[in-house]
């Protein structure tokens, strides 16, 4: 019996960690194997460079940050396929929608964006859970979280925030490349987003 692919996405700042720690442990306790993936992976070489560029240590054009935040992801392709090829429960904080939202807002063209990832034939992902929660709350959270100095270039960008979090309802509402997409107020409580998220999955 194969898995399923569940990816749980939003701007900074919207729990996605959070949840997906919370997820995996309310799966596993049900007796299902559960793999977890984050990117950017900031273990990788790519991730690497990833974090240089938000932290303003180095300059990225554009069409290569799409392609190096892509390939982040395709390094764990096979990875991924064969998890769920073997009944594996497996959850992503952040995938490809992030990349098209994210770059998108920055000047890459959203349909080409699209037109990459279809072409590269990502695993299936049977749903994706965005959870939208409002721009000023997410850089409340990251300055909390990290310290005032701290945040990165995206992370304290309120007019860059705004236009990511337009291009991620985009998505949403053309269902891009999921069985269903599902959309929840990041303002609700932690419990509450967990419940959402799981009854959904069941």
């Amino acid at each position: 019996m194969e898995g399923k692919l569940i990816v749980i996405e939003g701007i900074d700042g919207a729990g996605k960690a959070t949840q997906a720690k919370i997820l995996k442990e309310k799966l596993e306790s049900e007796g299902k194997q559960v793999s977890v993936y984050s990117y950017p992976d900031y273990s990788s070489v790519y991730g690497e460079r990833i974090k240089s560029f938000l932290y303003k240590k180095i300059e990225i054009k554009v069409d290569e940050l799409f392609m190096l935040y892509l390939i982040d992801m395709v390094k764990d392709r096979h990875k991924i396929a064969d998890d769920i090829k073997n009944g594996n429960y497996v959850i992503i904080d952040r995938f490809f929608f992030s990349t098209i939202a994210y770059q998108s807002a920055g000047g890459f063209s959203y349909e080409n964006g699209k037109e990459f990832v279809k072409l590269l034939g990502m695993p299936s992902i049977d749903v994706v859970f965005y959870i939208n929660v409002p721009v000023d709350i997410s850089m409340q959270r990251k300055e909390k979280q990290k310290g005032k100095m701290d945040v990165d270039k995206f992370e304290s960008n309120k007019l860059f925030l705004s236009k990511v979090s337009t291009f991620y309802s985009k998505l949403k509402n053309e269902s891009f490349y999921a069985k269903k997409w599902l959309e929840i107020d990041g303002n609700k409580t932690i419990d509450e987003i967990s419940y959402l998220i799981k009854e959904n999955i069941d």
